[in-house]
């Protein structure tokens, strides 16, 4: 595509009403979603620093609560964008991964990851406004935690946002019907439940900068874009590349049971899909319609 082709391309995204609309639900989602998560755990990582010798209970208790906040939230928000302008992403690591995909354009994935950013720093900052300042030391400020390596907590990011990313794609799979948001909140609440308490289980890039943002809370802040980013982007091609093709592949088979007369019960294999089906398929299609007669002009 030529220079000139492709800036008009450009300047008709800018023109579409639609691309507007979805940019503006990134950045209302997310800024809930950071508002409503981070506000549900900011008090819990308060508490976790008053107390060093902190109870099993506790620790299973938040990392319940953070899941429940996160995983909910994150559903509605889907749930709620299906009927504004369709299913955000409220995540670059999302963004990012279906650009690499080819599920969307550069221009749009751009936009989108600035508009995430933004959100999750409005929220973050609403939230700041909205809470005690006893709690303004931390505010949803996701770190390494304890004695978890910064390899580890890289790894621990990256198969958490995995799971997400690959669960985002197999909800909006163009075989579905309508997008599922329930799966993906799901995903988030089992991440939370994984790796609370070794990074905070962030899994999304956004989330973790506006908390840094407004708590000026930079330590190991790298663990928290790489690792979604590289998991996310290697969820989706996974996902991609590895997902059944349909009965029309050449390759695909499928088993079924079958039983003879002698009762017994065997297994067959129904290649549908296969070369021999398509050559015995007949080659054309005849039928006829009983049409009423033209009325008369």
């Amino acid at each position: 595509m030529s220079t000139s082709g492709y800036l008009d391309k450009v300047v008709m995204t800018f023109k579409r009403l639609n691309f507007w609309r979805s940019v503006k639900c990134e950045f209302m989602m997310t800024l809930f979603y950071v508002l409503f998560g981070c506000g549900a755990t900011s008090s819990i990582l308060a508490s976790r620093d008053a107390k060093d010798d902190i109870t099993v209970t506790l620790h299973y208790a938040a990392s319940v609560n953070a899941a429940l906040a996160f995983g909910l939230t994150a559903a509605i928000m889907l749930h709620c964008s299906l009927c504004l302008e369709g299913p955000v992403h409220l995540n670059p690591a999302v963004t990012i991964a279906m650009l690499c995909t080819r599920r969307t354009n550069v221009i749009s994935a751009i936009f989108h990851v600035i508009a995430q950013c933004l959100g999750s720093l409005a929220g973050a900052g609403v939230l700041y406004g909205v809470t005690p300042a006893r709690l303004h030391a931390h505010l949803g400020v996701t770190m390494v935690m304890g004695s978890t390596g910064r390899g580890q907590a890289f790894g621990i990011e990256f198969v958490s946002t995995f799971v997400l990313v690959f669960a985002y794609f197999a909800s909006s799979d163009p075989g579905s019907s309508r997008f599922k948001p329930q799966p993906v909140g799901l995903a988030i609440a089992a991440g939370t439940l994984f790796g609370w308490q070794y990074t905070g289980a962030s899994m999304n890039p956004a989330r973790s900068l506006g908390p840094a943002v407004v708590c000026n809370e930079w330590t190991d802040h790298w663990v928290y874009w790489v690792g979604p980013v590289l998991g996310g982007i290697l969820g989706g091609i996974t996902y991609e590349y590895s997902h059944w093709a349909g009965p029309d592949t050449p390759a695909s088979t499928r088993r079924r049971f079958s039983c003879n007369e002698d009762g017994d019960v065997g297994i067959e294999r129904d290649t549908s899909g296969s070369k021999d089906s398509v050559e015995d398929a007949p080659t054309e299609l005849t039928f006829s319609i009983n049409m009423a007669d033209d009325p008369e002009v």
